[in-house]
């Protein structure tokens, strides 16, 4: 009975301190109905707005501006994954902050939803993580640019998940190889079940991939035959061009800005024991592992929890 009563309190104390508008996009389901999402979004202030990046990709964003109403502490700018790499998906990472003092931007990364450019596809997945880079720095670009004709807090925060995280490593060191004057913007950078090379990701994601969608079918018994499979199309195909990517092992040494690594112990999609030994022999200050089995999503599992942890990164580098 009294065990009963904990669960129950920890129950009502999660709801309800959720703030309201930020259920929706919690929801896995409903925040992948793309239109309606966009909605819920717009009624909250997000505009949508355009960018170009350097090789002339045009990329959707979403954009909330609440400096009118309030004095914001800098900008939050979210790069999503290759799958399904959507700002609405991002959405439920813009639920952390959707009480506090920042101004957020969604974006679709090239090739999906309604970014220009080639994404699934035989050239699309074999080329992939050779331009992603300029998207962010077009992003970080526009919001620098936006912030400085507006004289709003200059600050810049990058929230990358998966290869989002990847992607932001190489444009970040694009932009300080080059100096580029939003570098001074930048405060700090969340690294969320991120990976430094490809061979890091490949086998796990096709057969953590392969398990979800046929666990639960009449098919449950092919799984890993059918992830062998793919796992050889994929060598085929796609691993000579990704393995030819140089990995961001000695670019994220070189960044200057501090970055927040955070995964679980036990994600199925991106091993953790790469990025526990970089931390081991670079000595970062800032880390979080997480005893969870999820992959970039551990915040819709326990939201209070997550934006207490990046809350406190903010805390330290703003």
């Amino acid at each position: 009975m009294i065990n009963i009563l904990f669960l129950f309190l920890f129950y009502f104390q999660t709801i309800y301190t959720i703030p309201e508008h930020a259920h929706y996009f919690l929801d896995a389901k409903r925040i992948y109905n793309i239109e309606q999402t966009q909605q819920e979004l717009f009624k909250l202030g997000f505009k949508k707005i355009y960018f170009t990046t350097q090789d002339n990709i045009k990329i959707c964003g979403l954009f909330l501006d609440k400096s009118s109403s309030e004095k914001i502490q800098g900008t939050i700018i979210y790069i999503a994954g290759f799958y399904h790499g959507l700002k609405e998906g991002m959405a439920s990472f813009y639920s952390l902050v959707i009480d506090q003092p920042y101004n957020v931007l969604l974006f679709d990364a090239r090739g999906h939803n309604e970014s220009e450019g080639d994404f699934l596809s035989y050239q699309g997945i074999k080329n992939y993580g050779q331009s992603e880079a300029l998207d962010i720095i077009a992003a970080i670009k526009y919001i620098h640019s936006y912030n400085v004709t507006k004289k709003i807090n200059p600050n810049i925060i990058i929230h990358g998940i998966c290869s989002g995280a990847f992607n932001s490593i190489k444009a970040l060191t694009q932009l300080s190889e080059n100096a580029c004057p939003e570098c001074k913007a930048i405060q700090g950078i969340i690294f969320d079940s991120g990976w430094f090379r490809f061979e890091d990701v490949a086998k796990t994601t096709i057969y953590a991939e392969t398990e979800k969608r046929f666990k639960k079918s009449w098919f449950w018994w092919a799984t890993k035959p059918i992830s062998f499979i793919i796992y050889q199309i994929y060598n085929l195909l796609f691993a000579q061009t990704h393995k030819a990517q140089p990995d961001i092992y000695e670019s994220i040494q070189k960044i200057n800005w501090p970055i927040f690594f955070v995964h679980c112990d036990n994600d199925p999609y991106v091993s953790i024991d790469p990025v526990k030994k970089f931390i081991k022999e670079c000595n970062c200050k800032y880390y979080w592992w997480i005893p969870h089995n999820s992959h970039a999503n551990y915040h819709m599992h326990n939201y209070q929890d997550y934006k207490n942890k990046l809350l406190e990164f903010f805390e330290a580098i703003t």
